[in-house]
C-alpha cells in the first residue's frame, strides 16, 4: 500500500483511537478550527482532528475535509515512522536519522495513476478562495498556507522541500516568506537571470513527507530521496500541470497548488503567527503567480498550526536527529540530543554525553551550532540525566552548575530571523551551560532507593 495521508489517518484511528476526533459540525476556516485546537491545547490535549464540513473563503461549503494536529505529539511522530507510541523519546530521533540517511530515489508514474490529478483547475478555473485556507491567529494579515513548498534547483534539478508561509492575496495571487536557505537560494539564482522559479505547495500527504522536508542536509542532497527514505518506499512523482517535467510533484498528495515566484516583485506580506509564538512582522516578500490547482476527489486539506506543538515537533524531531548524527561522528560519547517544546523545538538544545575527558561537554555544545544555527541555549548533561525530562534537566542546572565557571556566552553569531528578542535581525549570542559533573575532583552521589525494594 502506498503511504499517503489517508493511510496515516487510518493508522491513527486503529492504533491510537483515543487520539483521533471527527468534527461533523460546519466550521469556518477563519479562526474556528484553530479556536478548537487552542481550547484542546489549554486542556493538555492534542488529538488528530478531522473536520468533515468546512467552508471555503467565500463562506460556502468547500467540499474539502480539513485535518490538523498530525505532529502535535511525539507519539504521533513515532507512529509516522512506523514505531509504536511508547518509542517517542530517543528512538524516534534515531529512527529518523537512520531513514534520512537511507536515500531512496523517487519513481515517476503516469498522470492516470496519480491521485493528485483527479481534479485539475488551470487558467480561469484557478481560484484559491474555493479552498478552506485557514486564518490561524487574530492578527494574521490574511489566510495562509503553512505547508511544504517543493522546487527544483534551477541549475541542476535537485529537489528541495521545505516549509514556508504563503499568504492568499487573490484568486491566483500569493506572496511567500523565505528564510535565507535552500529555496531562497534557488530563487535568488533564478532572479539573477530574470526568471521565475516554479514551485508547488503540497497541502496534504503522509506525515513522513513533511518530516523529510525538515531535514538539515547539504544543498546537493535531493530531498525527494530523503522523503523516500523517511517513507521507506520510493516517493511517487508526476509532472506538474504547468511546468511538466521541469517541476515534478508528489503524485499521492491531497492538494497541489502550482505557481511561480516572480523575479523583482515584492509585495507586503504579514503579519503572521510564527513558530516562536509571536507574530512575524509585515515584510516586503516575493510575489507568487498561481497557475494551477490539482487535488484528489473528496480531498483532505492538511493544516499545520504554527506557533504550537504541531509546528514545533515537526521541525524539532528532524533537527535533533540531524544534530545527533553530526555529533556522533566525532564524539562516540553522545547519548542523545533533544530540542524541547519549551524552546519551540528550535531555541533550546539538551545534549546528554558520557564524558571521556574534561571539556568535552563544551566541545559538544560548540559543535552543535554550525548544524543548527537557530539554537540559542545549549545545555549539556551527564548520561544519568534524562534530556527528555525537563524536571531532571533543571535539577542538573541547579545542582551541577556554577555560573562563573560553567556558563559561556558567545556573542554575535548567526541566529534566527524570527527571534523577537534579537536586536540585529539574524544575529545574536549563544549560551552554553555545562551541567555535567567535573571529572577532576570527586562529586556528590545522587540519592537512590535500593532497586530491589523498588
Amino acid at each position: 500500500m502506498v503511504k499517503d495521508l489517508r493511510h496515516f489517518l487510518d493508522k491513527v484511528q486503529k492504533e491510537m483511537p483515543e487520539d483521533f476526533i471527527r468534527i461533523k459540525k460546519e466550521v469556518d476556516p477563519k479562526f474556528e478550527i484553530t479556536a478548537i485546537q487552542q481550547k484542546l491545547e489549554d486542556e493538555g490535549r492534542y488529538p488528530v482532528l478531522l473536520f468533515e464540513n468546512v467552508k471555503n473563503l467565500y463562506g460556502e461549503p468547500s467540499g474539502f475535509q480539513v485535518t490538523s494536529n498530525l505532529f502535535a505529539t511525539r507519539q504521533k511522530c513515532a507512529l509516522a515512522l512506523d514505531l509504536n507510541k511508547e518509542q517517542w523519546r530517543k528512538e524516534t530521533s534515531l529512527e529518523y536519522a537512520r531513514r534520512a540517511n537511507s536515500l531512496i530515489k523517487p519513481v515517476v508514474v503516469d498522470k492516470s495513476e496519480a491521485p493528485c490529478k483527479e481534479v485539475i483547475m488551470t487558467g480561469d478555473q484557478v481560484d484559491l478562495y474555493k479552498l478552506p485556507v485557514l486564518t490561524h491567529h487574530e492578527m494574521d494579515g490574511m489566510p495562509y498556507f503553512p505547508d511544504a513548498v517543493v522546487a527544483a534547483d534551477p541549475d541542476n534539478g535537485v529537489y528541495n522541500s521545505s516549509h514556508h508561509r504563503m499568504i492568499i492575496a487573490g484568486k491566483n495571487e500569493s506572496r511567500i516568506w523565505m528564510s535565507p536557505r535552500h529555496l531562497w537560494n534557488y530563487f535568488m539564482r533564478a532572479q539573477e537571470r530574470g526568471e521565475s522559479l516554479p514551485i508547488a505547495h503540497v497541502l496534504g500527504h503522509h506525515p513522513g513527507f513533511f518530516l523529510g522536508s525538515e531535514s538539515i542536509l547539504p544543498m546537493s542532497t535531493d530531498e525527494y530521496e530523503v522523503i523516500g527514505g523517511l517513507l521507506q518506499e520510493p516517493l511517487r512523482l508526476v509532472p506538474s500541470e504547468t511546468y511538466g517535467e521541469r517541476l515534478m510533484v508528489p503524485a499521492d498528495a491531497e492538494v497541489i497548488v502550482e505557481g511561480e515566484i516572480l523575479p523583482n516583485c515584492r509585495e507586503p506580506e504579514g503579519p503572521f503567527g510564527e513558530f516562536t509564538g509571536y507574530y512575524g512582522p509585515q515584510r516586503w516578500s516575493p510575489g507568487v503567480k498561481i497557475t494551477a490547482i490539482t487535488h484528489r476527489k473528496n480531498p483532505i486539506y492538511m493544516n499545520i498550526l504554527c506557533g504550537h506543538p504541531d509546528t514545533w515537533l515537526l521541525g524539532g524531531i528532524a533537527k535533533e536527529a540531524c544534530v545527533y548524527e553530526e555529533l556522533k561522528r566525532t564524539m562516540p560519547g553522545i547519548q542523545a540530543v533533544h530540542l524541547p517544546v519549551s524552546g519551540t523545538c528550535r531555541f533550546h538544545a539538551y545534549i546528554s554525553i558520557k564524558q571521556r575527558f574534561n571539556g568535552e561537554a563544551k566541545v559538544a555544545a560548540l559543535a552543535t551550532i554550525p548544524h543548527h544555527d537557530i539554537v540559542k541555549h545549549i545545555v549539556v548533561v551527564d548520561e544519568d540525566i534524562d534530556p527528555y525530562n525537563e524536571k531532571e534537566m533543571l535539577w542538573a542546572i541547579a545542582t551541577r552548575v556554577q555560573a562563573d565557571r560553567d556558563v559561556t556566552i558567545i556573542p554575535h553569531c548567526r541566529s534566527g530571523l524570527l527571534d523577537p528578542s534579537g536586536v540585529v535581525e539574524g544575529v545574536g549570542p549563544k549560551m552554553i551551560i555545562d551541567a555535567t559533573k567535573p571529572m577532576d575532583r570527586p562529586f556528590a552521589e545522587k540519592i537512590a532507593v535500593p532497586k530491589e525494594y523498588l
